[in-house]
């Protein structure tokens, strides 16, 4: 649900709370599982996946000036307005995740990020992708001493 917020704020130009305040999620989490979503039938699995997808969002406007700067910094021989939208998004969630969700093992957030690039991007994105987010773990994890994995 993070991604598409995301790609929507970015080809849209959406504000945060336009996001969190639109009901479109709730189509999200009624879709069979060949559209790659669980259905979520219980009112409180909705409210818990919800709770969990507006502190990502939010946690993600809050810090979006530095993600970027991050990114751009990790990007060779690319310029950050050429990056993808979908990947972009992938990118901020990620990068987000890794500096500020430390009880989130950083293969973890990789992992879901390269799942992700595969379906949702083009063929070379998991590799790039891939690589921006090791440089930033390792810079951001294993320099603090946080959660390295």
């Amino acid at each position: 649900l993070t991604l598409v917020a995301l790609y929507m704020y970015q080809v849209g130009n959406y504000d945060l709370q336009t996001l969190l305040n639109f009901k479109w999620y709730e189509n999200f989490l009624s879709f069979g599982e060949e559209e790659e979503f669980v259905i979520l039938k219980d009112d409180t699995e909705k409210s818990i996946v919800y709770e969990v997808f507006e502190s990502l969002l939010k946690g993600v406007f809050s810090k979006l000036e530095e993600v970027d700067e991050v990114i751009k910094k990790h990007l060779v021989n690319w310029s950050f307005d050429r990056v993808r939208e979908i990947d972009k998004a992938i990118l901020r969630i990620s990068i987000y995740s890794i500096i500020y969700l430390y009880d989130i093992p950083s293969e973890v957030i990789i992992s879901e990020a390269n799942r992700l690039a595969t379906l949702y991007s083009e063929d070379n994105a998991p590799f790039y992708i891939n690589g921006i987010l090791h440089k930033v773990k390792e810079e951001y994890r294993k320099k603090y001493n946080l959660n390295g994995s």
